[in-house]
């Protein structure tokens, strides 16, 4: 009956502790998470006011220039963690802006002033042609 009773115990403390820990990294995600989706927002808010002010002013060649920028800097993003085609489905959200993005650069084609960067965008669209077999 004592052994019962200690297996028991020591059920009961195992699952205490895991609630405690699993609440503890919980909160610590959440605030991961919330610093990197603030970091993100200013830093979008902050580019989308230059922008704003560029476009006001009458500067619509620069504002076009930063915003293919941005393009660019999505497009990387989107080539370096969607590194498998087969996981991108055809009906995927990822999917359709790759293709608009790429549908637009067919319509307004834009190089950066950085072969680097030019291959990076080529990599997230060639994610599509993959992902379609091409």
């Amino acid at each position: 009956m004592k052994s019962r009773s200690s297996i028991i115990f020591a059920l009961a403390a195992l699952v205490v502790g895991i609630v405690i820990g699993g609440g503890g990294v919980a909160a610590l995600c959440g605030r991961f998470t919330n610093r990197f989706i603030i970091s993100a927002s200013a830093a979008e808010a902050g580019t989308t006011v230059h922008i704003l002010k560029q476009l006001r002013a009458g500067n619509t060649t620069n504002a076009v220039e930063e915003l293919e920028m941005d393009l660019d800097e999505d497009l990387m993003t989107l080539g370096s963690f969607l590194d498998n085609p087969r996981g991108l489905k055809s009906d995927s959200p990822y999917n359709k802006t790759l293709q608009m993005a790429r549908d637009y650069r067919i319509q307004f084609p834009h190089n950066s002033s950085s072969p680097l960067i030019d291959e990076a965008t080529a990599k997230a669209f060639g994610l599509l042609d993959a992902q379609q077999g091409h």
